[in-house]
């Protein structure tokens, strides 16, 4: 692979008048790619709808139509007038699909990458895809998806009581920023009352009658027809633990930034109180079952989650009936209450949910050329602390002995940035430093939206700063910002960037 593009961009008024003319990347002719070579052998078109994830990959494929894989769909909620893009993106990606995709990626239950399947749902019909990927986190029958949609759905009920209670006590502000943060997780609030779940059935339905494919790290990897390419999947890992590592830790700094918390994973109190189960009606508090719906009006304690042992407890119910309580705790002296303090750290909880579905994403890497030796696109979408770590360890069945986890990174010359380039989705020491080969990165962002939703630097400097100083100039690209001169192969429109590789 050349490091170096074959040719400097030219400073001709013409040429920049047909640069910002320029079509899409199909019509194109041959021309230098980031590889260097003759000619392009793909493109990678992110687009610019907003703070959001929604990617098309086009391989080139001799006497036949390309291979077209397409990565979610999606912008933030509370983007202004989100219809509108979105349908703007969906309209490119009928015509430049010519109504079908070889492969659709869902990567995990976000609104900003799922809002789009809704949005633009008739747009959608066109376009055929010939199978629907999302990871085994969305497989019924695995008991560890069964037993994280449990948590999840449990908390979606917490969330929603804990932000109407702080409406109740006055505290809209905060109130506002939990549905903000519950929003991006499960879509709570979105135009019509949909949700991720909604949009996510949608998408899961593209492939017509052929169901999804539940995707596995440890799945052989997937051979293109018709190329010497194949795609592997990375994560997320099948490994509870793993899963909920969500953060880097003091210890371990194994990201560009600390989370402000140095907490590394999510905390077995909460877990635990995503998992309290409701009381029978004899009143009676039964053994634990982590499969139980949760019934906010009905909590019991649990073993590992209550603060204080059930010898020494009682719970509120009973309380209200007791004179002593009702004459110092509950008529008066409110002071000396405590049992909405549990509402003070419900961000905190809600932020936590949002990075733990995160971590579900499904990651795939795209190796183009003989096994073991060739070029390697890598889409890590929102995948935080233990998805990363997981690919240290992965081999393949199936697949050349020498492709690991670490020998993808190694050659990677394309990266689609995680997160939208957060502090907790790009690792440092077991990424981005182990990508040698970079030649071009993306970071679908909006700096703006961010700020705007008070999620603090986003992207974040450091993660800017490394990317900057890897990537060659031209060649890392976001979407809330046009370069000033992009790299020979890279095409610029106010509806997408795409790289030519």
């Amino acid at each position: 692979m050349a490091k170096k593009p074959a040719s400097k961009p030219s400073s001709s008024k013409a040429d920049k008048a047909a640069k910002a003319k320029a079509t899409p990347s199909q019509d194109m002719p041959a021309a230098a790619s980031v590889a260097g070579a003759p000619g392009p052998r793909g493109f990678v078109r992110v687009y610019r709808q907003g703070l959001g994830d929604c990617i098309l990959v086009r391989l080139k494929r001799k006497g036949q139509a390309d291979f077209k894989l397409m990565i979610d769909c999606g912008v933030v909620l509370g983007t202004p007038e989100p219809t509108k893009p979105m349908k703007r993106v969906v309209g490119d990606i009928v015509k430049v699909t010519e109504n079908a995709v070889d492969i659709l990626a869902i990567t995990h239950e976000h609104w900003d990458h799922l809002s789009g399947f809704i949005q633009a749902k008739d747009d959608f019909k066109p376009l055929k895809a010939g199978e629907v990927w999302v990871a085994w986190t969305e497989d019924e029958k695995d008991p560890l998806a069964t037993k994280l949609k449990s948590e999840l759905g449990n908390a979606e009920k917490a969330l929603a009581a804990s932000a109407k209670a702080l409406r109740g006590m006055g505290q809209g502000d905060t109130a506002d920023l939990l549905h903000d943060l519950a929003a991006t997780t499960f879509g709570m609030g979105a135009a019509g009352g949909a949700s991720t779940k909604d949009a996510f059935d949608i998408a899961k339905k593209m492939a017509g009658p052929k169901p999804p494919r539940y995707c596995l790290p440890n799945d052989a990897p997937f051979q293109i027809p018709g190329l010497n390419a194949r795609i592997y999947v990375l994560g997320p890992p099948h490994d509870e633990k793993l899963i909920r590592k969500i953060n880097p830790t003091k210890s371990a700094p194994e990201t560009y930034a600390l989370a402000l918390d140095g907490g590394g994973a999510i905390p077995s109190g909460l877990v635990a109180a995503l998992r309290l189960q409701e009381k029978p009606d004899n009143g009676t508090l039964p053994h634990r079952s982590d499969s139980l719906p949760l019934n906010l009006g009905k909590l019991s304690w649990s073993d590992d989650g209550a603060p204080f042992h059930k010898r020494v407890s009682l719970p509120l119910d009973i309380g209200k009936t007791r004179d002593f309580f009702r004459e110092h705790y509950y008529d008066q002296d409110d002071w000396r209450r405590i049992d909405g303090d549990w509402l003070g750290p419900a961000a905190e909880l809600a932020l936590a949910l949002q990075s733990y579905t995160n971590n579900t994403s499904l990651v795939l890497a795209i190796e183009l050329g003989d096994p073991g030796k060739g070029d390697v696109l890598l889409f890590a979408a929102d995948a935080q602390v233990g998805n990363w770590e997981s690919w240290q360890a992965l081999k393949w069945p199936g697949a050349d002995p020498g492709v690991t986890g670490p020998d993808l990174l190694g050659r990677t010359i394309f990266y689609k940035v995680g997160h939208h380039g957060s502090h907790n989705a790009t690792m440092r020491e077991h990424g981005l430093e182990m990508m040698t080969a970079l030649r071009a990165a993306v970071i679908p962002v909006d700096e703006a939206m961010a700020i705007k939703k008070r999620w603090g630097h986003m992207p974040l400097g450091a993660i800017v700063d490394a990317l900057t100083k890897k990537v060659p100039e031209g060649y890392f690209l976001r979407t809330d910002k046009t370069p000033n001169k992009p790299g020979e192969g890279v095409v610029v429109s106010p509806d997408y960037v795409e790289v030519s590789f």
